[in-house]
């Protein structure tokens, strides 16, 4: 009896086993590391008895300890920024704006910079707070 050798030949299928178990990971990755981007400046706001959290998307206004102010994450000179902000936020938009403004920040700066966001049509302004935690 004689043994015939076939060629060898690759299984055409794609294994997605691996694909799948790869995607998972990163999806599971990014889940957990979303959170931790969104607020990633150094800023303490107070807490409030009433704080709530939000999903809405919107602008961010993030006022720091020393008085840098930053339009989503991006940082805008004091003296600039009516005119930064009045490139990102068109006039009429519906847009919801948050405040965030460190707890030690003085209380003069954060009311220039609301006075400027109403100057510039902003009907839809939040002020970020934390709720209280209990000690």
């Amino acid at each position: 009896m004689r043994k015939f050798k076939l060629p060898y030949r690759p299984i055409p299928d794609i294994n997605i086993t691996a694909l799948v178990d790869v995607t998972l990971v990163l999806l599971i990755i990014f889940m957990v590391a979303a959170p931790m981007l969104k607020s990633s400046l150094d800023i303490e706001v107070p807490e409030a008895a009433n704080a709530r959290s939000t999903t809405d998307e919107g602008i961010e206004i993030n006022i720091a300890k020393d008085g840098t102010l930053y339009i989503d994450k991006t940082k805008v000179p004091t003296a600039q920024f009516e005119i930064a902000f009045k490139q990102v936020y068109a006039p009429g938009s519906r847009e919801p704006v948050f405040l965030r403004a460190d707890q030690n920040v003085a209380y003069r700066e954060v009311l220039r910079v609301i006075d400027i966001l109403r100057g510039a049509g902003v009907e839809d302004l939040g002020l970020v707070a934390e709720p209280i935690t209990g000690k």
